[in-house]
This record gives C-alpha cells, structure tokens and sequence, in this order.
C-alpha cells in the first residue's frame, strides 16, 4: 500500500470559468505514508497513498484556494493523517474528523486549534456500527453546538427520510455528503431526495455537491447528477458547498472489511476540472457558483 497509482489524475483540466477568489474544495481525504499513518485495523477497504502533496497539484491545476480535510473510513478514529495534513495547509485548511460521542472536552479543544470545524458520522461505509443514528445526532449536537462546530453524515436517501425529523429538529448545523446520495434513476420524486430538499429549506442542514459520479454509479453518465444539483441550488443556493471527493475511492462491498480481509480498492480517474464544470453547467449563473465555491465555505469553515 506505498504506491500512488495513476488514477490520481494529472493534470487536472482547467475549468472552462475563473473560480472565485477563495475557492474551496470542501471534501477531500488523504491517504498515508501508511508507514506513518497506517490504516485502522477496522476498516472495509485497503488503498493507495493519496498524498496532500498530490490534492495541491490539482488545486493548481483548476485554480482552487482552499481545502476542508474529511475523515475517511479507513481511519475510523485516528485523525493523524488528516490532523498532520491540515498543519501543512495552515489557514487554508479546515478538517472534519471522527471521534467517540464521548470524547474528551480537552481532546476537541485540541482539534478545534488545530483547525477542526465538524465531526462526520459515516453511516453508508461503516452502518453496522451505528445503530441509533438519532440517539447519535442527539448526542453530538449537544457536544458541538458550543463550540460552533457542526455535524456531518455520510448516509443514504432512504435514511435522510427516516431520520428527517430528527434532522429538522437538530440545535447545530447539519452538513450531508454527496447530495444525499439521491439515485439517478428513481427521479427527483424519490422519497429521501424530497426530504433533503425540505431539510434544506430549514436553514440549519447544508448539502455539499460532491459525488456526482456517486449519484450516477448506476447510470454511469455523470450529467445524469444535474437535475438533482439544480434542484438543491432552486432550494436553497445559501446552503450547498462544492467538493471534488479526491482521491475518488473505488465502490466497495461496505460489508467487507468486518472480520474479513479488507479488498485493495484503486481510486477511479475523475477530472476535477470536469466536475467543476458540471458545477457550472448545473450553476450557470456566476454569482451563485462564488456562493457555493467561496462564501458559503467562508461562512461554515473559515468564519
């Protein structure tokens, strides 16, 4: 696991618009020296280095400023490559990390100098270790509300409807990864799509446009995401944040990995450039992209 393999793609093509001053890429991950940094023994999936080294190239390439550090799976609670990470971005940098409901005060005290600003509970890749969702919001809400920090899930459609109450009733921020994780071929009527649209409006739940090729791993057309994109921006364009996913892990049985033999999953070749004007194409107005690129992530991570 000491390679970095062609997939993290280089160079990345210029977008076919000037990014807003302050542009961030809001959700991102690195990966190793896994000699430094090795992966969690309960993990679902082994995979390459993805240096920041590597993120920053790109961030040049396509004119981006700013990067938001997230937990990934493969780490589960050790946030030294993320938090090491964020100390080589300096004020360009923020991290959301993962951490225990019951972690220490000192322990976040610590995390927030560093430059944390939220705590991600990844319900898709690691579910089976979450079985009260609600009963975890409700506990992390009390622990970060103070500190001005928010929550993050990683879940699926079906559960943002389950738990949309829950959501709507929550005292913090809410941030959901990769648009809800709505499918492209149940159309926007889908059930957990309308839910996150309703969340939206409330004011205190955000969207983040990442994963489009997630919201199409079905279709395979990553343009099938633009309905979906330009439905959250009508709803509420003062709560989305963009990210390009990178270094884009491979999909994975996320059962694996649970008293099996985690499966070697190679990042996929997406261009960031291209994702970006996706962005534009779902967002063609350029005042509503320096929202979602620049004064939105200025607000939730950076303020």
């Amino acid at each position: 696991m000491s390679q970095s393999i062609p997939p993290l793609v280089r160079p990345h093509k210029r977008p076919g618009f000037p990014l807003p001053a302050h542009a961030a890429d809001c959700h991102m991950h690195v990966f190793g020296p896994f000699d430094r940094y090795p992966l969690a023994a309960r993990r679902g999936y082994d995979v390459p280095d993805a240096p920041l080294a590597a993120h920053e190239a790109m961030k040049r390439d396509v004119g981006l400023a700013r990067t938001v550090i997230v937990q990934p799976s493969g780490y589960d609670t050790d946030n030294r490559c993320t938090l090491a990470a964020l100390a080589e971005l300096g004020p360009r940098g923020r991290a959301v990390v993962v951490v225990e409901p019951d972690a220490a005060e000192s322990e976040l005290d610590v995390l927030h100098r560093a430059g944390v600003r939220g705590v991600r509970l990844n319900l898709v890749s690691v579910k089976a270790r979450y079985s009260d969702p609600a009963g975890l919001i409700a506990a992390f809400a009390q622990r970060l509300k103070p500190r001005g920090w928010h929550l993050q899930l990683f879940c699926g459609s079906a559960l943002i409807a389950e738990i949309e109450k829950v959501l709507a009733d929550a005292p913090m921020d809410i941030v959901v990864d990769h648009m809800g994780l709505p499918d492209a071929r149940a159309g926007l009527e889908q059930p957990g799509f309308q839910a996150m649209l309703r969340l939206l409006r409330k004011g205190h739940v955000w969207a983040k446009l990442a994963g489009a090729d997630r919201v199409t791993e079905h279709t395979g057309k990553l343009a099938d995401a633009l309905p979906y994109m330009k439905a959250l921006v009508e709803t509420n364009v003062e709560r989305l944040v963009w990210g390009s996913d990178w270094p884009h892990i491979g999909f994975y049985n996320t059962a694996a990995g649970h008293g099996g033999t985690p499966p070697f999953v190679p990042y996929r070749a997406l261009d960031a450039g291209e994702l970006l004007d996706l962005l534009a194409t779902a967002v063609p107005d350029p005042g509503r992209r320096e929202k979602i690129l620049s004064a939105n992530p200025a607000h939730l991570y950076f303020a």
